[in-house]
């Protein structure tokens, strides 16, 4: 049986594509999939694969990158969740510890009365990335699906069962392995097919009542939001908290304190916009929330080590 990890250091920029059929992946020997951990550790970019018959699930487990899906990039973290279609061109680049659950499946893993139930799902079409999608980050926001960490916990722990079955050489654990993708599949997609709903609803901290807020509504709040001057003292009165309370509630939750997770999301879109416009830095700076040029200069060199003008460069 095949080893669950794998991993990636060495950078591979200018490497032609490597042109991928399932039959050249070492999957499971009773079933049409393969489910493995990747790690890339630390890299500039890992070469272009097309995946030329299989489907791919992706669940961003941690770390942080760019995913470069057929000429388009998109940032990515932990909860983001999405899928590609046969054809698809994929890399990632400027990696940092990322870990990735990736699962590549023929359509031969379900029967006919399972896939007729796959595709009666609207939620399971929109996890795919599609090369028609538009450039820049929104064809990426409208697909990917990207879970609060409350829920994100309950895919985990589905992920590792599927995991203890796969890499068992039994009979029942073939059967386990499959019901238990299937299942995956049919929580993702009704997720995703719910997130419009809750993503419909008005994050705006004027009209939201208190005593409904949680953790995952301050996220998508901090998702929606980070280019305006948020502070912590204002989203901990959301919660009733003090400021102390709530950053230690939140801390524990996400794994970083609220202004890190912000300055996060912020200086995520500021590469975004670096790499793909030709935008001064005193107007990314504005446009990400942060207050000059300067400031945006100060923290992104403080996180990268780089200049936001030397990380530009790499790019042309």
């Amino acid at each position: 049986m095949q080893e669950l990890s794998y991993h990636w250091q060495k950078d591979a920029a200018l490497r032609p594509i490597v042109h991928a059929t399932f039959n050249d992946l070492q999957h499971h020997i009773q079933l049409p999939l393969v489910a493995r951990r990747e790690f890339y550790d630390n890299g500039v970019d890992t070469g272009l694969h097309q995946h030329e018959d299989f489907y791919a699930l992706y669940v961003i487990q941690g770390g942080q990158g760019i995913h470069l899906i057929n000429n388009h990039p998109y940032g990515i973290a932990r909860g983001d969740i999405y899928m590609l279609p046969p054809g698809s061109t994929h890399a990632y680049s400027d990696y940092q510890l990322l870990v990735i659950d990736a699962f590549y499946f023929s359509p031969a893993l379900f029967s006919d009365q399972e896939l007729l139930a796959l595709q009666s799902l609207p939620g399971l079409w929109r996890l795919f990335i599609k090369q028609h999608d538009t450039t820049q980050e929104n064809g990426f926001n409208d697909h990917r699906l990207h879970m609060p960490p409350v829920h994100f916990h309950e895919v985990e722990a589905m992920i590792a069962e599927l995991h203890n079955e796969f890499v068992a050489s039994t009979i029942e654990a073939s059967i386990l392995t499959h019901n238990l993708f299937f299942r995956l599949l049919v929580h993702l997609a009704r997720w995703q097919a719910n997130s419009r709903d809750r993503g419909n609803t008005s994050s705006s901290i004027s009209q939201i009542t208190p005593h409904k807020v949680s953790v995952a509504n301050i996220l998508q709040i901090c998702e929606e939001r980070f280019h305006e001057p948020l502070t912590v003292p204002q989203l901990a009165a959301l919660m009733f908290l003090s400021p102390s309370r709530f950053s230690e509630i939140f801390s524990r939750e996400v794994g970083v304190s609220p202004a890190a997770y912000i300055r996060h999301l912020r200086l995520e879109r500021a590469q975004t916009l670096l790499r793909t416009t030709a935008l001064s830095t005193t107007t990314i700076a504005h446009q990400v929330g942060f207050r000059d040029s300067a400031q945006l200069s100060r923290t992104f060199h403080t996180i990268f080590h780089l200049t936001p003008s030397a990380y530009r460069a790499q790019f042309k």
